[in-house]
């Protein structure tokens, strides 16, 4: 085993795996999140030193991956990240987008990954290293299924229910204890948050809860999310022509666990579709030595994620 290191980036954590042959060290610090009018590199490479500060480090590794929530989209300052990841820890480094990392950490292999959490991105891989990547378009134009599209329903919904224009639901009293109250001053605090979209996807939780507990409304806006969900994995599978084993969906993100309402509807649809949903065989930071070992299909697919390529 060579010494490796793997980073996983997000705006709620960032955590940093260093692999050895005498064993792993995790290292954990803040996330990171832009700011308008900054390319963001700055801000994670902060938030990188802040996570290897807590383990000890060796001199050179035999490489390094990041897998970062927003990476940079330009190539110019996706090859200083690189770059400036190469100097501080005395080894090759390749940047990708998260879903990429989690894929190789989920399934290894080809299939497709649903990385649902605040945001939905869909990631499909065949045996040839041929990718399809759908959604990903903000929580404005897409992010279907995700805790930002299963939040704000279930806000919806409650107000739609405490104006008496929609039916009875127990999300009423949660979103009212969400926002702290329904007067003026409650709802200006809301829309005034800057993280106004993390604490819309932070109410799935409640949506969840109570769908958990057959309140009816929560469990029709989990089922619609489910066949959101279930909608952009067959495209990806269709689009790619997947076939035998290859036709297999995971997922990652914190919104997804096994046995909760989400999951159960999410698994039905898709098995009557002809899609088994299969448990993760890892994290996605166990990704990195998967991706970095030059493994297929994932050789070819993190040629595209170099300066100038088609990534």
């Amino acid at each position: 085993m060579t010494t490796t290191i793997t980073i996983d980036g997000g705006k709620s954590e960032l955590r940093l795996l260093l692999r050895t042959p005498a064993g792993r060290q995790l290292g954990v610090g803040p996330g990171f999140s832009y700011r308008p009018h900054e390319d963001g590199v700055d801000r994670i490479l902060a938030a990188i030193r802040g996570a290897a500060a807590t383990i000890s480090l060796p001199a050179e590794v035999a490489g390094v991956v990041a897998g970062l929530t927003g990476v940079p989209g330009e190539n110019a300052e996706r090859r200083r990240l690189a770059v400036a990841l190469e100097r501080q820890f005395g080894g090759p480094a390749v940047v990708v987008e998260d879903s990429i990392l989690a894929h190789a950490g989920a399934l290894g292999g080809p299939g497709v990954l649903l990385c649902a959490g605040t945001g939905t991105t869909v990631l499909a891989v065949n045996a040839d290293g041929d990718h399809a990547r759908l959604d990903g378009w903000g929580p404005h134009l897409g992010d279907r299924g995700s805790a930002y599209a299963i939040g704000l329903a279930g806000m919806r919904a409650a107000t739609a229910s405490y104006d008496q224009v929609g039916p009875a639901t127990v999300l009423v009293d949660r979103l009212v204890a969400a926002l702290g109250g329904v007067d003026l001053a409650s709802l200006q605090r809301y829309y005034r948050d800057p993280a106004m979209i993390s604490h819309t996807a932070a109410f799935a939780r409640e949506v969840l809860d109570a769908a958990a507990q057959a309140d009816p409304v929560a469990g029709r806006i989990c089922a619609k999310a489910a066949t959101d969900l279930a909608d952009v994995a067959q495209a990806a599978t269709d689009r790619l022509d997947l076939s035998g084993s290859a036709r297999r969906v995971s997922f990652s993100g914190r919104l997804l666990t096994l046995g909760n309402a989400l999951h159960q509807a999410l698994s039905a649809e898709l098995r009557a579709r002809g899609l088994p949903l299969v448990t993760p065989r890892a994290e996605p930071i166990d990704g990195g030595p998967v991706l970095l070992s030059g493994a297929a299909p994932y050789a070819r697919l993190l040629a595209g994620q170099e300066p100038g390529g088609d990534a």
